[in-house]
């Protein structure tokens, strides 16, 4: 599973803003107010920051551009684009993002573009960009520290509490885990496209993919050349192969219909279906003695690692094809646990224990911490506080299987009161006068009573795995609602950076959502486990793929029928270099008789490198093409 460290942060942060500066620096667009700013600038309210507006040398004296609309015509801003924010005077824009349908925001709780532009004075446009870029980046880690430390055991929970096979809940319940976040970004994206530019959602998609086929597979193979598992390689290759040339040709049409939507969740069925029937035609055909059985807990799938790669069996190491990068058996949880509780001299009281529990700083191992895992520490502690009183989470390698009386009553009137009101099913009201929230709270307040009466503090009830459920539901609101807002972060940058929403996803969205498998899967390759890292580089992204154009497509066609798509040269970009990089690991691969070898890793990197060339030169208008 993807996991945020200080370092992943450090690497993202600086990306970023590379990234950012590059635009800038392309577009020219100043950075600094001059000296003679608007003199609305002195006006700044105590309580609310006005009018950030991106500060330009336009001369303009009213509100029109060369389309004639005007602030105060009837039908003005009906059709106009956000990114025409440019065009107008630096005193009206403020106006111009309220009244534009288009800078408006569909879901998530929090406009923007215009806190943006209307917050905060012309001078003040620097400190705006800084606080919205802190705010994204605490979003992220809280999108991650949700699916990785809540997501994930709940559907562990589950897939138990239904004995599935290890092989059906790798490649469903727990895979589902592992994409999570890009899945739910997709949607939020598609959710948030005005006129069909779903650019955000391809971008973010296709520029994961190739930034993990390429950048992530070829650093594997420089650390840790290695023999490939031949048929896992190539069932996960054909496979992605398959739906970026569907994904190619829904957007050459430029529509997608319900039936095409779904028919991306049905390729994953029938993929789900190969793994599975392919690994029980192996086990029936092989000799007993081959490891091959995909695992769920990381203690058994590095067993399993081993022992394949000392009997060199390739055929043998077919594990977890989607899960392989999984990492959230093994790591420290968000502090929800008793260990702490241990070390004291007496037993404490059940009061006691609950403050240890909703304690978001790790204070065990905060001494041997040194400075920036402690101001990371303390930066997410506010997500990790929320999650906590809200998200109750079964785990059965903790003591009591994390179970806490006080904690686990409170979470189910916290847990359902903040799914009612994120999903803004809460704020409705029955018979037009008595709100939905409070008939959830009543709710809530009752279940709590009930759990906390026929329960004890010292042993789980035999309810306990029914939290996990809850749980599930929780998290999934949680993930969904921050990703909306990460989402709507990424589109105010690209108005205010005129960066289109392609490069807004291959870049910021993708490397957030793959940075973590570059930090984890290169860690495996060098304890000597790569194949574990490998398999995750092809069949990770092709689920995410998968489900995260089908789900939210199949949700939008079904709302308002065939989906129109608003598609620009660099989302064809983006396709054509994921399917050349899956092409070239396709020939190549096989060629070298399965040899993951460091120049195969270094020829990688370079096409990755290649890709991010042409993808910022088409965004500039250096590389052109009619796409009608």
């Amino acid at each position: 599973m993807k996991r945020f460290s200080p370092l992943s942060i450090v690497l993202l942060a600086l990306s970023s803003l590379i990234v950012v500066l590059l635009t800038v620096l392309k577009k020219g667009v100043p950075v600094v107010a001059s000296v003679d700013s608007d003199p609305e600038r002195l006006n700044v309210d105590s309580s609310v920051l006005r009018a950030l507006l991106w500060y330009s040398d336009t001369g303009a004296d009213g509100w029109t551009n060369g389309s004639g609309y005007s602030l105060f015509g009837n039908d003005s801003d009906s059709d106009a684009d956000c990114s025409d924010v440019h065009k107008v005077n630096k005193s009206m824009r403020c106006d111009f993002t309220k009244t534009t349908d288009d800078c408006s925001v569909d879901e998530g709780f929090v406009d923007y573009t215009v806190f943006a532009y209307c917050q905060f004075t012309p001078s003040l446009l620097p400190l705006a960009l800084v606080i919205l870029f802190i705010w994204w980046l605490f979003l992220f880690i809280g999108l991650a520290i949700t699916a990785d430390d809540y997501f994930c055991p709940a559907l562990t929970v589950i897939s138990k509490t239904l004995h599935l096979s290890h092989n059906i809940a790798g490649v469903t319940f727990l895979a589902f885990g592992n994409g999570a976040p890009d899945i739910f970004s997709a949607i939020a994206a598609i959710g948030n496209a005005k006129n069909g530019e779903a650019g955000l959602a391809f971008g973010a998609l296709f520029g994961a993919g190739v930034f993990v086929t390429a950048v992530v597979a070829g650093t594997i193979a420089i650390i840790h050349p290695f023999n490939a598992m031949q048929r896992p390689f190539l069932r996960d290759i054909v496979f992605y192969l398959a739906a970026v040339f569907w994904t190619f040709s829904v957007m050459w049409d430029k529509k997608i219909t319900k039936i095409e939507a779904i028919g991306f969740i049905l390729l994953y069925i029938v993929y789900v279906l190969v793994v599975v029937l392919g690994r029980y035609i192996y086990q029936r055909f092989k000799t007993p003695d081959v490891i091959g059985e995909i695992t769920v807990k990381n203690e058994d799938k590095d067993e399993t690692a081993s022992d394949v790669e000392e009997t060199g069996d390739s055929a043998g190491s077919e594990s977890k094809p989607l899960l392989s990068s999984l990492r959230s058996e093994t790591r420290g949880n968000v502090n929800i646990s008793t260990e702490s509780m241990e070390s004291s001299p007496e037993d404490p009281s059940p009061f006691q224990q609950f403050l240890y529990a909703i304690n978001p700083i790790d204070t065990e191992n905060w001494p041997e911490m040194n400075l920036i895992k402690k101001i990371y520490e303390v930066f997410k502690c506010p997500m990790v506080f929320l999650l906590v009183i809200t998200t109750p989470v079964v785990d059965y390698d903790e003591e009591l299987h994390k179970w806490n009386r006080y904690l686990n009553s409170l979470q189910l009137t916290t847990g359902l009161l903040f799914a009612s009101l994120a999903t803004k099913v809460g704020l409705n009201t029955i018979g037009g006068s008595f709100p939905v929230w409070a008939l959830v709270l009543i709710i809530g307040v009752s279940l709590s009573l009930l759990v906390f009466f026929t329960s004890k503090n010292d042993q789980q009830p035999k309810y306990h795995p029914l939290f996990a459920y809850v749980g599930f539901v929780v998290a999934v609101v949680w993930i969904y609602s921050v990703a909306n807002e990460v989402v709507n972060i990424l589109q105010t940058f690209g108005v205010v950076f005129s960066i289109s929403n392609a490069v807004l996803g291959l870049t910021l969205l993708a490397w957030g959502n793959s940075i973590g498998d570059l930090i984890a899967d290169t860690v495996m390759a060098r304890q000597g486990y790569p194949r574990i890292g490998i398999s995750a580089c092809f069949g990770g992204p092709l689920f995410n793929l998968l489900l995260g154009i089908g789900i939210p497509f199949t949700i939008a066609t079904i709302k308002k029928g065939d989906y129109e798509l608003s598609i620009t040269l660099e989302e064809y970009v983006l396709a054509g270099f994921l399917a050349l990089s899956l092409l070239t690991s396709l020939i190549v691969v096989p060629l070298s008789k399965f040899r993951m070898s460091r120049p195969y890793g270094i020829g990688l990197i370079v096409l990755y490198v290649i890709f991010l060339v042409v993808a910022l030169l088409t965004e500039s208008n250096v590389i052109t093409a009619d796409i009608n």
